[in-house]
């Protein structure tokens, strides 16, 4: 069977997006929560946009941004407007009134036509890496013994503009879309290039993807899952602190799992560790090891028929679970 590939493109929708942020205060927020080095193109779009700090549309966005609103919400939303009419999608009742036409005229005065093509050059070589990227994995067939058949067509979108420290993930028709900034480098140095970190995209990838679809999943199988959380999940203190609820907790867990397992079969054994290293120092997770052994056996009887999906295997997973922690050490890093 012929694999589905990862669609990677840009959107001129996001990168108009991208700039309207850009003439707002979140680049400003977003140095002063961690410093770091931005693109050219990202200093570029923000010197040209700079001076329009008191357009309607910027200021819109800022009182968005002010209140809290996540930026998937407000890329979902130009997302569905026509380009470059931005026309059509229904309003949901957080949007500003007449957003849409202060959008383009936003577009309009500020030349960002102008500035992309001139920039074109910055956004191809992201293309071109990450295509070449994602043309060397199956990421579907990894994904659906997890959440079964997924209709979606799977897109992932490089950003040079703003946010430069945030991936953003979303579904929009019949599209599930990861939105990923360049990796960001030491301090000032400007952003690494895609190329240098291909299993941070596949990372980003399927965080995002799987935000969504296990949540769905697990929603559909709501009953079976309600059944499953009377059995506490073995994690630490510390970890149960930032995700009080089971269904958090298994998500986290599953969705951490996974991407071990999918850099052990499509990298290398050695990024999936030093992956299972860094997430079991970040959020304490000290089970997964035994979780990444109960998933990489539940992947393998999946294969053989033995499970119709993740449903199907959750009557045995905590004995499972505690099988594998039985025999598989606790890291604690």
């Amino acid at each position: 069977m012929e694999k589905r590939q990862v669609i990677v493109r840009m959107d001129d929708r996001v990168r108009l997006i991208s700039a309207v942020l850009a003439a707002t205060t979140y680049p400003d927020r977003s140095q002063e929560h961690k410093k770091h080095g931005t693109h050219p193109h990202a200093r570029a779009t923000r010197k040209l946009v700079g001076e329009f700090g008191h357009h309607p549309a910027v200021h819109a966005m800022q009182v968005l941004v002010d209140q809290g609103l996540g930026l998937p919400s407000m890329v979902g939303y130009v997302l569905r407007l026509s380009w470059p009419a931005l026309e059509g999608a229904e309003m949901p009742r957080w949007v500003p009134p007449r957003w849409d036409e202060h959008l383009r005229h936003f577009y309009e005065i500020t030349q960002l036509a102008k500035l992309w093509a001139d920039e074109d050059s910055a956004w191809q070589p992201p293309l071109r890496h990450l295509r070449e990227a994602f043309s060397k994995v199956d990421l579907v067939t990894f994904l659906e013994p997890f959440v079964g058949p997924i209709p979606e067509k799977l897109v992932f979108m490089p950003n040079i503009s703003y946010p430069t420290d945030q991936t953003i993930g979303l579904r929009v028709g019949g599209e599930l879309i990861a939105i990923m900034p360049p990796p960001l480098a030491w301090g000032d140095s400007a952003p690494w290039p895609y190329k240098d970190d291909e299993a941070l995209a596949y990372r980003v990838a399927l965080t995002e993807y799987l935000n969504i679809l296990l949540r769905e999943y697990m929603a559909f199988h709501a009953d079976a899952f309600a059944q499953a959380a009377q059995t506490p999940l073995p994690v630490e203190e510390q970890y149960t602190a930032l995700h009080p609820h089971w269904d958090d907790q298994f998500r986290g867990l599953l969705r951490t799992a996974a991407i071990a397992l999918f850099l052990e079969q499509s990298v290398s054994s050695l990024e999936a560790k030093s992956y299972m290293q860094y997430m079991q120092k970040l959020e304490n997770l000290t089970v997964l090891p035994g979780m990444v052994a109960v998933m990489r056996h539940f992947i393998e009887e999946s294969r053989a028929g033995r499970y119709g999906g993740l449903v199907d295997f959750l009557p045995s997973f905590p004995q499972q679970l505690r099988e594998a922690l039985s025999v598989t050490p606790r890291e604690t890093g």
